[in-house]
């Protein structure tokens, strides 16, 4: 049953982007933005399939012949504003994070990651940011960290940059050779 309703919405937002970046090619700032920020977001990365709506969004740049700069630049502006807040949230409401009823069976697993933080520091935020269902999380425990906001926007702006493009490019530059 779930699986029918996360395949039913994945299939419908792929859709959805694949339509909209065709039809009007100035909102790929914005459709990028959007997807790279709920996928970077805590809580809401879960429920959206940012990745495959992104390296969707490439292929549909590249088959439409759309600038790829825009949608790039949505994308890392999406991602370091999405990773911001979950490192605030995590910065602000480190204990109370912690010892709420959601996250209360996860204690040992949150407590092995702020050990992986005060040992790592920001290559954590980087690598992290490459490691699919724990994106969103990593922000939010290098907050609980304590980890400082400089050393964290700078990963988190690094990592954006190279995510982002990682994601549109491949897609946008095969896809333009297929359909030249």
């Amino acid at each position: 049953m779930f699986l029918g309703i996360f395949h039913w919405f994945v299939h419908d937002a792929r859709a959805w982007v694949t339509v909209t970046a065709q039809t009007h090619p100035y909102w790929v700032f914005p459709i990028a933005f959007l997807i790279a920020f709920s996928e970077s977001f805590v809580g809401v990365s879960f429920i959206v399939p940012g990745t495959i709506l992104l390296i969707t969004m490439g292929g549909v740049i590249g088959a439409s012949h759309i600038g790829l700069f825009p949608a790039w630049l949505g994308a890392v502006l999406g991602s370091i504003l999405g990773d911001w807040i979950s490192w605030w949230i995590g910065f602000h409401y480190h204990h109370k994070i912690v010892h709420s009823w959601l996250f209360r069976r996860f204690e040992d697993q949150i407590e092995k990651a702020l050990h992986l933080f005060h040992n790592w520091g920001t290559w954590a935020i980087f690598i992290g940011r490459f490691m699919g269902p724990f994106r969103a999380t990593v922000p939010l425990v290098a907050g609980m960290s304590e980890l400082e906001f400089w050393p964290f926007m700078i990963a988190n702006a690094g990592s954006a940059v190279i995510w982002a493009y990682v994601l549109l490019a491949p897609g946008a530059a095969i896809l333009r050779h297929i359909f030249p």
